[in-house]
């Protein structure tokens, strides 16, 4: 239960960001709950691999899904309708959802280690054991899209501070 993505190295050096972030868009919910374990460059990563930088763990996320339909037929059908200005209700409970992950650490390290053009994301789905004895054997993960944004810090790209004004 492994998604594996190839990702471009950021441009800049490990040195000139603050921060790196991992954005998961469309994420399915609607199997089991399970953790998502995200690993840099270690394609053979699995539920058993360590949680340690030498394994490239670079950290984790949780899905909180909802078993399963158990309604009639198109019960769970996400339905995407405009809404109007005023229209306050909630959006359907299985919207496919969106998570962030900081992966700033792990990231800087694996650029200092390689210099390659391109680096591989692997996100391993772990269901809990009480859980998967009662889900269907298929992988529960599953999104749309996977970005990476990286936060340049303006005082490593040699961008003065902005001047004090005294509180004014």
């Amino acid at each position: 239960m492994a998604v594996r993505l190839q990702l471009p190295r950021p441009p800049q050096s490990p040195d000139e960001f603050s921060r790196a972030d991992l954005q998961f868009r469309g994420i399915d919910h609607s199997g089991p709950s399970y953790e998502a374990r995200v690993f840099l460059d270690n394609p053979d990563a699995g539920r058993s691999t360590p949680r340690t930088e030498d394994a490239g763990y670079a950290g984790s996320f949780y899905v909180f899904g909802h078993g399963g339909c158990f309604g009639e037929l198109g019960h769970c059908d996400v339905k995407e309708a405009p809404k109007g200005v005023y229209d306050k209700r909630l959006s359907h409970p299985l919207t496919p959802q969106f998570k962030t992950l900081i992966v700033t650490e792990a990231l800087k390290n694996l650029m200092r280690r390689s210099r390659r053009k391109a680096f591989e994301v692997t996100v391993v789905a772990v269901v809990p054991d009480n859980i998967a004895s009662r889900a269907p054997r298929r992988d529960p993960m599953s999104f749309e899209s996977l970005s990476l944004l990286v936060d340049q810090d303006p005082a490593a790209a040699g961008v003065p501070p902005p001047p004090d004004t005294g509180g004014r």
